[in-house]
């Protein structure tokens, strides 16, 4: 099928052509939607009582009257989707948004023109972009390890939650009048940069920036609010600079002009001694093994640590994973140096939040993932 014209979102003098995020698209139809997110969005706001649709209505026309179709011509059942439409619901967004994907880089040193040392570009909704970008992210970051006494405690360059607001923010809030540039994620050894198109819009400065509130892109920010992309409208700076904060990170610092935005998240501080992580080393000869977590499980990983977890936990969850069972033996040897009551509370709290599955009598019981 030949590739249709992507839209143009700017008049001859370059200036923007109205509400970019309510702009019909030009070629688009109802068929580009994907059927499934529009059933589950129209799902979520009428278990809500939402009262701006009308659930007897077919689903386009409840689209419609929430502003993300347009109607064509007088044909009450023909309808175009709008920008935002595409970007949240759309099959393939960036067929007629090109300038709605992320290029991600990781650069080694502190240069734009060091080494590349990975870099990939996402397409997709805007739900899974910030998946992927997030997930890019963390495959990308160091995670050094300190001992405090007994304890060994993971520590990540840049907590997850700083680093999906910046790039929620970035998505939610980038002009997509600029149809030439993309928003921009860059990793380097000291910080994060996630650049986005387009200054700072309305009354918003740098000076007030996490206290004034305006959105350039009202309609998208309030979709992806209700598909819960966002905790809550308006707040993305001020939880970046508190998760910074946190882990004993610098502040975020910001930096605009009149064609981009860009957020820098600094690394996070990283006292000595530091242990980097090593491949997993399976036990051989009854020696405890070393078990770390692999770069490629780092995003279950973190979010095992997000869901509740503590360390100890989310690594011996990993190994009944890979096992396929678990004892207590099992269990300290994954995490030394703790106590018999240290590991079996641990287990307990797995088995309490339904991750493992317990069998047998107190002393030779085994447990099994779910």
């Amino acid at each position: 099928m030949a590739e249709k014209k992507a839209v143009r979102l700017k008049n001859e003098d370059g200036a923007s052509a109205g509400p970019v995020e309510s702009a019909p698209i030009p070629g688009a139809t109802f068929a580009d939607l994907d059927p499934v997110k529009v059933a589950a969005y129209l799902a979520v706001l009428e278990e809500e009582s939402d009262d701006r649709t009308n659930s007897s209505d077919s689903p386009a026309a409840q689209m419609a009257a929430l502003g993300l179709l347009r109607p064509v011509g007088t044909d009450p059942n023909e309808f175009i989707p709008t920008t935002a439409a595409l970007l949240l619901f759309g099959r393939q967004p960036a067929r007629y948004l090109p300038q709605a994907s992320v290029k991600l880089a990781h650069f080694r040193g502190t240069e734009i023109d060091g080494p590349i040392v990975d870099r990939k570009e996402v397409f997709g909704t805007l739900d899974k972009i910030i998946e992927d970008t997030a997930r890019f992210v963390s495959n990308n970051m160091r995670i050094p390890a300190r001992i405090e006494g007994i304890y060994r405690e993971d520590m990540p360059e840049y907590p997850l939650v700083a680093v999906r607001e910046a790039i929620t923010n970035a998505l939610a809030h980038r002009d997509y009048a600029i149809s030439g540039q993309k928003v921009t994620v860059r990793v380097f050894d000291d910080r994060l940069e996630v650049e986005s198109p387009g200054g700072l819009a309305g009354p918003v400065t740098l000076e007030n920036l996490g206290q004034k509130r305006y959105s350039r892109n009202p309609l998208l920010a309030r979709l992806m609010y209700e598909l819960r992309l966002v905790e809550e409208m308006g707040t993305g700076i001020r939880r970046m600079r508190r998760a910074l904060a946190e882990i004993g990170s610098p502040a975020p610092r910001f930096e605009t002009d009149a064609t981009s935005f860009i957020a820098i998240l600094p690394s996070r501080p990283q006292p000595e001694p530091v242990e980097e992580h090593k491949p997993v080393i399976t036990v051989r000869g009854g020696t405890a093994p070393v078990f770390e977590i692999s770069q490629a499980d780092r995003p279950e990983y973190f979010a095992l640590l997000q869901a509740g977890l503590n360390e100890r936990q989310a690594r011996g969850l990993f190994y009944a994973k890979e096992r396929g069972r678990l004892t207590n033996r099992d269990y300290r040897q994954v995490n030394p140096d703790i106590t018999d009551e240290t590991a079996r509370l641990d287990l307990v709290g797995l088995v309490d939040k339904g991750y493992l599955l317990r069998f047998g009598d107190k002393k030779g019981a085994s447990y099994l993932p779910r």
